[in-house]
């Protein structure tokens, strides 16, 4: 799937929480904090480090890292997320795990995702950040 049409389906699967919500289900809405790809190059290695802002926070706010093997899928793939390594699996496809992000305000996040597998293969990640959705308010006439 392309870049453009992987954001186009997050923002539809935000847009489709929204609209539970507003609906006066008990839904969630997902933030995105940060998201990346990570590609093998000729060597059999891929690695990306980067930092990111926390952007959301709260009370009842949980984060967590996606992960989406392929296409063409990586061998093995390891997160390490501010020091602590949270992922490492070889043959996955999808997975989604609970992580701890620093406080909005506070230093950046770091994250350093390393793969190997055969040059071109690929993994997308992403952090999010999944708070209640606030019920609508009823106007006092």
């Amino acid at each position: 799937m392309s870049p453009r049409l992987t954001r186009l389906a997050v923002i539809a699967g935000v847009a489709v929480v929204g609209l539970a919500a507003a609906a006066g289900s008990a839904a969630s809405i997902e933030d995105l904090q940060y998201e990346g790809r990570v590609v093998v190059t000729a060597d059999g290695n891929g690695m990306v480090v980067t930092r990111f802002p926390t952007t959301v926070d709260g009370e009842d706010v949980e984060y967590y890292l996606d992960v989406q093997n392929g296409p063409p899928p990586v061998r093995a793939l390891s997160v390490t997320l501010n020091g602590e390594v949270v992922f490492q699996k070889a043959a996955f496809a999808n997975a989604r795990l609970e992580v701890a992000l620093h406080l909005a305000g506070t230093s950046d996040n770091e994250i350093m995702v390393s793969a190997d597998g055969e040059r071109g293969a690929a993994a997308r990640f992403a952090i999010v950040a999944l708070r209640p959705a606030t019920p609508p308010t009823s106007a006092k006439q």
